[in-house]
């Protein structure tokens, strides 16, 4: 059987525990937790928060029309809106940044360019209008929808995290597809800058 890398790529292992990896992206190394998202992983993770430069959060922006496993009464895409608060205003947190990964824009897409109707999960969404700054740097050739979709989920994870006035730490979304490597690629390079610019801020030397 021979395995091409986009198989790779779309595989899915849980992650239970966690996973301690150290890669170098332009001579920058980066040290990462990888840990579990699921409910009863989510104990686990008050001993990788001492001494961290960022947290890098990921949500799924697909799963708006799924619910949880552990829990079918719940919303995914809630339930990360949900936990993302929680980490934004944890009292131990407040001077750490979060870089958020819009993830899977491209099933988000493929769900909205299908029919599925993000209003029917959200009704916040049916009067959502994105502003026109944001239109302009949009790709040209994406559905209206999708653009409408993809900013309307990135603003309400923004709401949260400028709801309490706190200025000592800040939220950096991107919007990302796992398995685009270009895109991953250049998402990292602006990771690095922005990993950068706080270890330098945390040290008082910016």
């Amino acid at each position: 059987m021979i395995f091409f890398l986009k198989d790779i790529l779309r595989c899915r292992v849980l992650t239970s525990g966690i996973y301690e990896t150290i890669f170098s992206v332009e001579r920058v190394r980066f040290h990462m937790f990888d840990v579990g998202g699921q409910r009863e992983e989510r104990r686990k993770w008050i001993q990788c928060f001492n001494d961290v430069t960022a947290i890098i959060f990921v949500t799924a922006c697909s799963g708006f029309n799924l619910v949880l496993i552990e829990d079918e009464k719940q919303n995914q895409l809630r339930e990360s809106l949900d936990l993302f608060k929680n980490i934004w205003n944890n009292r131990w947190l407040k001077t750490i940044s979060v870089i958020l990964f819009l993830n899977k824009q491209d099933l988000l897409a493929e769900k909205i360019k299908a029919g599925r109707r993000l209003e029917e999960y959200f009704a916040e969404f049916e009067h959502y209008v994105v502003s026109h700054a944001e239109l302009e740097k949009s790709e040209s050739n994406e559905d209206p929808e999708v653009t409408r979709a993809k900013y309307f989920i990135r603003d309400e994870f923004l709401r949260i995290s400028t709801a309490g006035g706190n200025n000592r730490h800040s939220c950096y979304p991107h919007f990302t597809c796992a398995v685009d490597t270009e895109n991953i690629r250049r998402v990292f390079n602006d990771c690095r800058d922005i990993i950068q610019r706080m270890h330098l801020r945390q040290y008082e030397l910016l």
